[in-house]
């Protein structure tokens, strides 16, 4: 998972594959931009997925503006109500495309950390180890924000000094939240993802090629 890839970016270690065959974009099209994926360039198949329902006409439902007033820990389980179609569709994608792949929204926090703190459960990583994967991103979080020169990712209702939620914080009792509803399933994350779509044949095949 990453922030957006940019024109430019030094070429990762060598112990990466890069470019990556296969890219998930869940990026909103402003957030894109009139110009193409910088990997897509490089001979990446970049699947644009936006998390957050901005396919307006398309049958997909839209986050309402008010859950963000909410805080990250109301919007991240907006997303898993919402985007259960889409998290669907990532999951086919992470099973079937040719890896690695890579999945990124603006930060690589948000979106991205939802749905990488799903694949990860489901494929039976350890709750708190999905947690400090989630968690790391604090790290480099200035560094990613500087790249975004100031222009806020998601829309706050106010601002953080008048008592607005913080958008662009880490917070793992966020994320926290997430792992609750879908390991609070029954049947944990296979059978949430199970109940809204997802095929059997998908969540083996992902199990296998990410423990082997």
């Amino acid at each position: 998972r990453s922030e957006a890839p940019r024109r430019g970016d030094a070429r990762p270690p060598e112990t990466f594959q890069w470019p990556p065959p296969t890219v998930i974009d869940l990026r909103s099209a402003v957030e894109r931009g009139s110009h193409p994926h910088p990997l897509s360039e490089l001979g990446s198949t970049v699947h644009v997925m936006p998390l957050l329902g901005e396919e307006v006409g398309k049958g997909r439902a839209s986050i309402p503006p008010s859950v963000l007033a909410e805080g990250l820990g109301a919007l991240y389980l907006a997303m898993l109500d919402y985007a259960a179609p889409r998290l669907v569709e990532i999951l086919d994608i992470v099973a079937e495309e040719p890896g690695p792949v890579l999945v990124h929204c603006s930060v690589g926090k948000d979106r991205t950390g939802v749905v990488v703190a799903l694949l990860l459960r489901l494929a039976g990583v350890e709750p708190s180890h999905v947690l400090a994967d989630y968690a790391a991103t604090a790290e480099n979080l200035r560094s990613v924000l500087g790249r975004l020169k100031g222009r806020s990712v998601l829309p706050t209702p106010r601002p953080v000094e008048e008592g607005g939620p913080d958008l662009t914080a880490v917070m793992p009792e966020a994320a926290e939240r997430v792992l609750s509803v879908v390991d609070g399933h029954p049947e944990g994350p296979a059978g949430w993802l199970l109940e809204r779509g997802a095929r059997e044949a998908s969540i083996t095949a992902w199990r296998n090629r990410f423990v082997g």
